[in-house]
């Protein structure tokens, strides 16, 4: 998998090209890919909840809430395949390497594959004929915050993206207080014009999107998401045309669109920005994101079996910094993530503040082991006292995973 082990981890680049387009020299026509990601995780100092004592919650009293479990079930400790991710990819013959094909498929225990076992992920074509537009269709990662549009495998700098990424990014489609579908793995389908033109020294790249506002199915109404992204790199050492390269970024996202909340059409809203930096080994990187309406709070209470809720016109902001360093086959790196959730309605604020200690080792290009250990605090500051329980109550994670590029 050239196009992988010659970006290395923690490397910054183009997303946008490359999960989809080949930028190589002499592009094979059919390339398999794939990796594994097995994960080791627990929960440590967060038990079952004592004392709650309203009329709603007072049956939950002495029961383990979601988060402090590790999966579905009972277990506070397990071991699970998270991601298994098999696909092909290449340049279409007889095109002159200007149509390109991606397709993969997840097999692992994850969101994706919350209701089916197997879940196709990707499955576009890109067509690099226009000057500075070129065109992607099919199902593919939408172009928002940089952690979720970032190839996992090689970048992601710790083994969970963030409470700020994951609660206003990524989507869960419910009816009825039951999951429907998967989790969208910040995919959908749609078309994407997309490029990245040089600027001096420097570069700019953009993406603009229409797409159906759900991964994996037929359009189901009218509604349509529109996507914006824009990325100025203005400093970078080595080739502005390159999409692997050390440099410093500044991007920012706008998401629209509407989706059926209890029946009635809801905005959704989602837009961010940041600045990250890559040089050396180092990488650094601040990210803030923004979400108006149809925002999903998770179950209600927050225990096994208890339906799931959204919020039609709910509002969060949240945002998460990080710094790592790799001096050969060693790295490190500590990361904060602040979530404040359901902004307009105090009562039902609860604000999420984790703390992350990252230790990495990496022998070769195509294995690393991370281990992570998140400290994880809620609180309800307007909540009621049973609230207030259930917050204090959150544990912290740790969590090793060992993973292998094919």
């Amino acid at each position: 998998m050239w196009w992988l082990t010659a970006l290395g981890v923690a490397s910054a680049a183009d997303w946008t090209t490359l999960q989809g387009t080949e930028t190589g020299e002499d592009p094979p026509m059919v390339k398999p890919w794939g990796f594994v990601q097995v994960l080791g995780e627990g929960i440590v100092a967060g038990g079952p909840v004592e004392g709650l004592s309203s009329a709603t919650l007072s049956a939950f009293d002495g029961e383990v809430p979601v988060y402090n479990r590790v999966g579905s079930g009972d277990a506070t400790f397990g071991l699970t395949i998270r991601r298994a991710r098999v696909g092909l990819r290449g340049a279409m013959p007889k095109t002159d390497e200007r149509v390109n094909y991606l397709f993969a498929a997840e097999f692992g225990d994850n969101g994706l594959t919350r209701l089916q076992p197997v879940v196709l992920t990707d499955a576009s074509i890109t067509f690099s004929y226009i000057p500075y537009a070129r065109v992607r269709v099919g199902q593919f990662k939408m172009p928002l915050g940089e952690e979720a549009l970032e190839m996992n495998p090689i970048a992601a700098e710790f083994v969970n993206f963030t409470n700020t990424t994951s609660q206003l990014l990524l989507e869960n489609p419910s009816v009825g207080g039951v999951y429907v579908s998967g989790a969208s793995g910040f995919r959908d389908v749609g078309l994407q014009v997309f490029d990245t033109v040089e600027l001096g020294s420097g570069a700019l790249s953009y993406a603009a999107v229409v797409s159906n506002g759900r991964m994996g199915t037929l359009d189901i109404d009218d509604g349509k998401d529109v996507i914006g992204r824009l990325a100025w790199a203005p400093v970078i050492w080595g080739k502005p045309d390159d999409p692997r390269r050390d440099e410093v970024q500044l991007f920012a996202f706008w998401q629209q669109g509407t989706r059926e909340v209890d029946g009635d059409r809801a905005d959704r809203i989602r837009r961010g920005g940041g600045i990250q930096v890559q040089r050396s080994g180092i990488h650094a990187r601040a990210e803030v994101i923004q979400a108006t309406g149809t925002l999903e709070t998770g179950t209600s209470p927050p225990f096994p079996g208890q339906p799931v809720t959204v919020a039609a016109e709910g509002q969060a902001v949240g945002g998460y910094a990080y710094v790592k360093a790799r001096r050969g086959v060693f790295g490190a790196g500590l990361r904060y993530d602040e979530l404040w959730r359901r902004t307009e309605s105090p009562a039902d604020l609860r604000v999420f503040r984790t703390g992350t200690l990252d230790l990495q080792v990496e022998p070769t290009p195509r294995v690393r082991a991370l281990l992570d250990v998140e400290a994880r605090f809620l609180a309800a500051p307007e909540g009621s006292d049973d609230a207030k329980l259930l917050a204090e109550v959150m544990g912290h994670r740790v969590s090793l995973m060992t993973e292998v590029i094919f």
